[in-house]
């Protein structure tokens, strides 16, 4: 199995720069702590992204059957508009 090396140059005139030059020279196994740095900002910024595709499709869902109404306090529950959300929205949320 092969191994890779990637040199890393840092800055210490910018503040960013210096201040993961200082968390990764504290670091007894650098590889590992980068390795898991890396793949946890990825995978938490994979899951913001899904997150608001998901919101803005329901958003749109319900805006397309007409919101959703609340009940009118001066009016009788009878003469209150309601409206029904599409299956299609819980097929959605099943499917995920």
């Amino acid at each position: 199995m092969a191994t890779k090396r990637i040199n890393l140059s840092f800055s210490m005139d910018r503040e960013d720069d210096a201040r993961v030059y200082n968390i990764l020279s504290a670091q007894k196994y650098k590889t590992d702590y980068v390795i898991k740095a890396v793949l946890s900002y990825i995978g938490e910024r994979d899951k913001g992204f899904d997150k608001e595709i998901v919101k803005q499709a329901v958003k749109e869902a319900i805006a397309e059957c007409g919101g959703i109404t609340i009940e009118n306090k001066g009016k009788e529950n009878d003469s209150c508009i309601q409206h029904e959300l599409p299956d299609d929205i819980f097929d959605m949320f099943d499917n995920l």
